[in-house]
């Protein structure tokens, strides 16, 4: 059997100046938005709450979910990156920032947390995310 896409979920946390909350990531030496795989049997919202809880130490109250989209959006992952998968196909959360949520860097996911104006996604690297991530801030509205 080839390699397939992984199923992943991305979380685009919206603050009140309407800046998207971006990491660096000093495993994947670049920028991305807290994001990762589903568990098995795993639903959207299940998923955005433990990657957010595991990463950031944030938790999400469903109350702050502005929406969850069908749309979807995919990068493909570097050759011989992944043993299995080819790359990931993410689905979106828009989630409304609440200020008194934590947002604190648990693992080695994020060194560096950063609020940015999404028309200047393009300043930052994300290397083979980079046009995925546009979609997905297209397919919220912010771009």
């Amino acid at each position: 059997m080839g390699k397939i896409y992984r199923q992943a979920v991305m979380a685009v946390i919206v603050n009140e100046e309407s800046k998207v909350l971006i990491g660096y990531s000093p495993r994947d030496k670049s920028y991305k938005f807290p994001q990762g795989g589903l568990d098995e049997e795993e639903d959207l919202i299940s998923g955005i709450v433990r990657e957010l809880k595991e990463e950031l130490n944030y938790n999400l109250l469903h109350d702050h979910i502005l929406e969850v989209y069908n749309e979807k959006v995919r990068y493909p992952f570097p050759p011989d990156c992944h043993p299995l998968y080819m790359g990931q196909e993410l689905s979106i959360v828009k989630i409304r920032h609440r200020q008194d949520a934590d947002t604190i860097p648990q693992d080695d996911e994020f060194d560096e947390l950063i609020w940015i104006h999404p028309k200047d996604l393009g300043s930052y690297n994300y290397e083979y995310r980079s046009d995925a991530y546009r979609q997905a801030l297209s397919i919220c509205g912010l771009i």
